[in-house]
């Protein structure tokens, strides 16, 4: 009997994780709809998740300068149910079922609407100072207000509330969205020319256009994100740090030349050469349904896979403008590129949601002996494997999928899991070794081929 327990109680827990993904697939809920707003719609969102084979919910906690989560620097966010911590809930919830659970933060973007907003709390209304103003004076954009990074203390600010939610909460990780300038003709607040002229000796008043000024904007723009990062490390240090990051127009063959360096100011490249971001969340917003708009969401697939550090990209899929049939293709079209996964937005309650959840339920990867122990451990070592890629502890990720492949032999993403391990540890013998078994196992794996030909490059 005493043997048995520990296996009953071992299957138990096993059973109640969902089978975890090949790759991270993921959804974003946002404050702007029903989908967190009580305990009802955040057990439906999550309920919704495990049918769709999602492993991660970015949750929207700050949505314009306000709380979706216990805050006491910021107000409460409208509609939620009395006394409800949906940040809270989400977590505890959401890793019972086996999926992760980022803490989404809106960074520069802190309002909306036409009018102020009423609580004096509001950054808004607390810091006028910090507002972004544009080269005509005005302080609102076509989407909303925002903060100016050029302006030391907003960074910090900032930085202290975000690190606030890593202390607090057990997240997996921490995602950036809005951490950019609206546009290029943004930054003229009076504290950030007065930085800017005393900085680079410049005088005057800088044109939007001008090279020096959209790069020094370009530079506190990462100087806000390296300063989050510090703060959250401190805190927590193993928390995965992503973005939202723009792949507005054609994806252009220099990356200096997309318009999110061009107007926004957003060096996402950088951050990922240089290990700012831990994953990138490129919005690739396109519709199946135009020819033109179609080729443009592959062409950016393909510099998704030059711009990326070496670190993981899971694109962001439109669910709004496609049908869900679409989403399946964008789908395919991510994996077929040897990307590490993705993110739907918006898996808010609705419509869209219960057609994408039910075409997603279908292509549920799903094997004879899926429910077995051996295999459901092994899922177990590989998503543990994934997060300690994530974090960079290579040692913990070559352990777990070692035995993930023990586990299941024929578990061809933990092979090529592994093989990329062995690749970051320069270990190119073994890499090679586990990129042959993946193309054993599926000669059609375009990961694997591509990671075998750049080995031959570079070691020819």
């Amino acid at each position: 009997m005493r043997k048995v327990l520990p296996l009953i109680c071992f299957i138990i827990c096993m059973s109640a994780q969902t089978l975890p993904a090949d790759e991270l697939r993921g959804g974003w809920v946002t404050a702007w709809n029903k989908g967190l707003f009580t305990q009802s719609q955040a057990d439906a969102t999550i309920s919704d998740a495990k049918r769709a084979g999602l492993n991660a919910l970015l949750v929207q906690v700050r949505k314009v300068g306000d709380a979706y989560y216990e805050s006491s620097i910021e107000p409460r966010g409208d509609n939620l149910a009395s006394g409800f911590d949906p940040l809270a809930y989400m977590v505890k919830t959401g890793h019972s079922s086996g999926i992760q659970v980022h803490a989404w933060v809106n960074i520069c973007r802190i309002w909306r609407e036409k009018e102020p907003p009423i609580d004096p709390k509001h950054i808004v209304n607390r810091h006028p100072e910090w507002l972004n103003v544009d080269y005509g004076g005005h302080s609102r954009a076509s989407d909303g207000m925002f903060l100016d990074p050029g302006v030391p203390e907003a960074r910090e600010y900032t930085a202290s509330l975000v690190a606030d939610i890593a202390k607090r909460y057990d997240i997996d990780g921490i995602h950036l969205d809005y951490i950019r300038y609206p546009g290029k003709e943004w930054g003229y607040s009076p504290t950030a020319l007065a930085r800017y002229r005393a900085e680079t000796g410049a005088s005057g008043k800088p044109k939007p256009e001008d090279r020096k000024w959209l790069r020094w904007r370009a530079e506190k723009v990462t100087e806000m994100l390296g300063l989050i990062r510090k703060r959250v490390r401190a805190v927590k240090p193993n928390v995965v740090i992503s973005a939202a990051t723009v792949t507005w127009g054609d994806c252009c063959p220099s990356f200096s030349e997309n318009l999110a360096c061009k107007l926004t100011c957003q060096d996402w490249n950088d951050w990922l050469d240089t290990g700012l971001l831990d994953a990138n969340v490129p919005m690739n917003y396109r519709s199946e349904s135009s020819s033109k708009s179609a080729a443009q969401f592959r062409a950016w697939l393909n510099g998704f896979k030059k711009w990326n550090g070496g670190r993981p990209t899971y694109v962001g899929l439109d669910v709004h403008n496609n049908n869900s049939a679409g989403i399946v293709r964008q789908i395919e079209a991510v994996r077929k590129a040897g990307l590490q996964g993705y993110v739907l937005f918006s898996f808010n309650e609705s419509a869209l949601r219960n057609a994408t959840v039910a075409a997603l339920a279908k292509q549920h990867p799903n094997t004879g002996n899926a429910g077995s122990i051996e295999v459901i451990a092994s899922r177990q070592m590989f998503d543990k494997g994934v997060r300690c890629a994530m974090a960079n502890q290579l040692g913990m990720a070559e352990v777990y999928f070692k035995k993930a492949v023990e586990l299941e032999p024929g578990y061809i993403e933990a092979h090529f899991r592994l093989g990329r391990v062995y690749l970051r540890e320069r270990n190119y013998a073994s890499a090679k070794e586990e990129f042959e078994a993946v193309l054993k196992l599926d000669p059609t794996h375009s990961g694997a081929k591509a990671e075998l030909d750049a080995m031959k490059l570079n070691l020819d």
